[in-house]
């Protein structure tokens, strides 16, 4: 019964902290408020580490994690943020394509099809992703915590304004 309770209250004082931090982050306009070398909004590593890290913390809580498991997560969103950098410098270019054709004047919209195209399938690939990350992921819970996981994920998602449920920020 004590387990029950504590467990409760460090997930909703969690929960709690989450929102309030990403309430700060979103009326900031920026990740943190500050503007750094990659562009506007975008994660230094460190600000990954620092995230990473709290949403290992979390989830170790929540779920009891054990040492391998935690090595094993940490590794995964690891590799997942690293893969994405690419992606997301290629992304930030066909953006600044895209803003700066429309706003020349000389609307080419063909080229403006075709970018927005690859913006759509950048995006495509990112959902896809979210559910790799999620299958892999699983392969390391216990079936007790995957069972705990998808109750935080989908009371997570019900507050999200038609997103589908994060939980742990996959």
């Amino acid at each position: 019964m004590k387990k029950r309770i504590i467990i409760s209250t460090v997930l909703i004082g969690t929960l709690m902290t989450g929102g309030i931090a990403m309430a700060k982050s979103f009326g900031s306009g920026s990740c943190n408020g500050k503007h750094n070398s990659k562009g506007q909004g975008m994660m230094t590593e460190e600000q990954h580490q620092q995230r990473a890290e709290n949403r290992l913390e979390r989830m170790d809580v929540i779920l009891d994690l054990s040492d391998s498991q935690e090595k094993q997560i940490k590794a995964l969103f690891s590799n997942k943020w690293q893969g994405r950098q690419a992606v997301r410098a290629e992304m930030r270019e066909g953006r600044d394509e895209r803003r700066t054709g429309m706003r020349s004047g000389d609307l080419d919209e063909a080229a403006l099809r075709s970018n927005l195209a690859k913006q759509a399938e950048f995006k495509a690939d990112r959902i896809v992703e979210r559910a790799q990350v999620r299958k892999e992921l699983y392969a390391i819970l216990t079936p007790e915590q995957q069972k705990k996981a998808e109750k935080i994920w989908a009371t997570h998602g019900s507050d999200r304004k038609g997103r589908s449920g994060k939980g742990f920020a996959l």
